[in-house]
This record gives C-alpha cells, structure tokens and sequence, in this order.
C-alpha cells in the first residue's frame, strides 16, 4: 500500500488550518454591535518602577459606567472619583513627591480601549489578518469541550529610517480557546523582545489576555488583563492593568 506523499499532508495540514481561520471571521463578521449597550467599568491600575532614573510605585482602581449606542461611547465618572482625583491635586501641590493614583489612571483611561472592549469584532479581525496558524487541538475551557488555536503573529510594522528606536520581537504568539460555533470564548497574547535607543539595550515581555461573551450582536470582552516587565538604561518597570466589563 503506498502512503500519503508528504507534499499532500502538509497540503492538508495548511487547508484546515486556512478553514479554521475561516471559519472564525466568518462566526464573528456578523457581529456589528448595533443594539445599544450600557456597562459598569472597573479599572484596576498598577505600576511600579526602580533603578537609577526613578523609583516610584502607584496603585489605583477606578469605576465607571459606560453607554455605547448609535450617539457613540458614553463615560460617566462619579463626582467620588472626581472629587478623589481633586484631593490628590492639592496633596500634591503641598508635596511635590506625593503620588497622584487616581488622576493617573482616570488620565491614563483609555475610552478607544473601552469602546474595543464592547466591540472587539474588529480587533480580533485585525489580529486574524497578522496571524499564522501553527497548532490546533481539542482542550476543555469551564468544563466544556473547545478549541485551542495557536498562532504566531507577523504585526507589519513600518520601517522609519529616521528612527533612533529601534524595537525587535523575538516572539508574539496568539493563543485563541473557541468554541462548537467558531465565536472565541478566551485568548491570549504573548510578546518579548528588545528595544534599543543609540547604543543601549533594554528587554521587555508583555503579557495580554481576554475573556469573552457574545451579548446580543456583539462580542464582549468580560475581563482583560496586561501586565509587562521591562529592563534596561539603568531602569526595571513593570505594570499589571485589569479591566472587568458588567454588562448590564
């Protein structure tokens, strides 16, 4: 009996591989969040740096209600928060060196991000589009049977010959958990690299991962979670952001 020629197993093994890829744009392309959507936000922020420029460390946990309709994104901050993020601002005028957690992290709030969290149709298409596919198998996700897809992601970045930065990744994989009807139920995102400013060096990894909900036409991300670590120059940094989405 003469076996399979190996040119037509791997032919295969790049077919499904495509059909799977497939599959998932085609299980979320409908998903255009139309039907409006009203949420409750809690961002948990950290951040913590060391080393011969700076030493500081900030820690903060913000709420907010959001409402995402045909108008566009809606940001309700509380007059507690404001009133908080007030308070650290004439702390800090009487000392210069005191922390200021709130007003960072209502500065630092980021509503494109919010607005994603709420849609991430578009997001995860632009993450299928970078990606190659390199293993799939079946795994159990919550006691239910799924999908664990693995891809490695190829992001086309532009090349600036007037650059001083320069910034290489190593590795950035993309591991994708879905279920029987093609819609992701969680995912992860791995990066690490280098990045280099004239003749100096620093290394860094970061660390992405979000839990999904299909909620009427859209594809919600309950809760995503980034951390990163970083040295060089002298310095160390790292930082952890949580962001819990309560649909309401």
């Amino acid at each position: 009996m003469r076996g399979i020629p190996f040119a037509a197993l791997l032919l295969c093994a790049a077919t499904a591989a495509a059909d799977t890829l497939t599959d998932i744009r085609l299980a979320v392309s409908p998903l255009h969040a139309t039907v409006p959507a009203s949420a409750t936000v809690e961002v948990q922020r950290f951040r913590k740096a060391e080393g011969r420029f700076a030493n500081q460390q900030s820690n903060a946990s913000i709420t907010v209600t959001v409402v995402s309709d045909a108008t566009g994104l809606q940001l309700n901050f509380s007059p507690e928060l404001l009133d908080g993020a007030a308070r650290e601002a004439v702390e800090r005028q009487a000392d210069p060196k005191k922390p200021t957690p709130l007003r960072s992290a209502i500065s630092d709030f980021d509503a494109t991000s919010i607005a994603e969290s709420l849609d991430f149709r578009p997001a995860l298409l632009r993450l299928l589009a970078i990606a190659r596919m390199q293993t799939e198998s079946r795994v159990m996700w919550h006691g239910g049977p799924a999908r664990l897809v693995v891809m490695k992601l190829t992001p086309r970045l532009p090349k600036e010959a007037t650059s001083i930065w320069n910034v290489r990744f190593s590795e950035e994989k993309l591991s994708l958990w879905i279920g029987a009807d093609n819609i992701p139920l969680a995912a992860e995102r791995l990066q690490k690299g280098s990045a280099g400013f004239l003749f100096l060096r620093g290394e860094m990894s970061g660390r992405e991962s979000w839990t999904f909900a299909r909620v009427t036409d859209r594809l919600v991300v309950t809760r995503y979670e980034s951390s990163f670590h970083g040295s060089g120059f002298g310095q160390r940094g790292e930082g952890k952001t949580v962001q819990i989405v309560t649909m309401k």
